[in-house]
């Protein structure tokens, strides 16, 4: 098993994936005659952790509160640093 990436390292794996998405959106842009500085992009959990599901390192810890949906057909746990839920999270990664 690999050790959990330190807090540097989850940084430096954010910086890069911020990098590459913004190249991604320029080009994008520039392609498609599009002003950059107007140009608005949502990038799902691309915030406070850092998460390469399945593939790679997450920085996520399920130890958070428990999250009940509005009806109460679901209970799940969350995240403690960033506070997403952890059933979204194995929806958005599950192979």
């Amino acid at each position: 098993m690999k050790p959990r990436p330190t807090d540097a390292e989850f940084e430096e794996l954010k910086r890069k994936r911020d990098k590459a998405i913004a190249a991604m959106v320029d080009a994008i842009c520039a392609e498609n005659g599009w002003d950059r500085d107007t140009a608005c992009v949502h990038v799902s959990h691309a915030d406070e952790c850092y998460c390469a599901c399945p593939n790679g390192p997450c920085q996520h810890i399920w130890d958070g509160p428990d999250y009940v949906s509005e009806d109460q057909s679901m209970i799940s746990v969350t995240c403690s640093r960033c506070g997403v839920v952890a059933a979204y999270h194995d929806m958005r990664c599950a192979p």
